[in-house]
């Protein structure tokens, strides 16, 4: 019995047990075309040699450091290439968790940046 609430309540999700490129495979090897991967999957595909490689470099050196206190060399050159390469004068990058965390922070942010408007409406 599993003691995880799934998103569906009604039955329980294939118990996925590893993955390659576009395929998630389940406990006795069954792919599945992995069509609802997480945000970097989409793109990057599952355990690509270059991108694992990638990752231990970067988990031997620094796994986490929170970035109200912290920054390294790491994020300082992904905020350079992103605002060296990003349209008009996005000259900042602000990094966080994940899309609500993006949507939370940006929305404020926008309204208080467009001069159309005299408050957030």
């Amino acid at each position: 019995m599993s003691h995880v609430i799934h998103r569906s309540l009604r039955s329980t999700p294939i118990v996925a047990s590893r993955a390659q490129g576009a395929y998630i495979f389940d406990a006795q090897g069954k792919p599945y075309l992995d069509a609802c991967g997480g945000a970097a999957v989409s793109c990057l595909g599952h355990a690509h040699p270059d991108v694992l490689a990638a990752m231990h470099r970067q988990i031997d050196q620094l796994a986490y450091a929170h970035t109200s206190f912290f920054t390294s060399d790491v994020v300082e050159q992904l905020a350079d290439h992103l605002t060296r390469t990003a349209p008009g004068e996005l000259n900042y990058a602000y990094f966080v968790s994940g899309g609500s965390e993006a949507i939370e922070t940006a929305t404020p942010n926008a309204c208080k940046t467009d001069t159309s408007r005299s408050a957030m409406e």
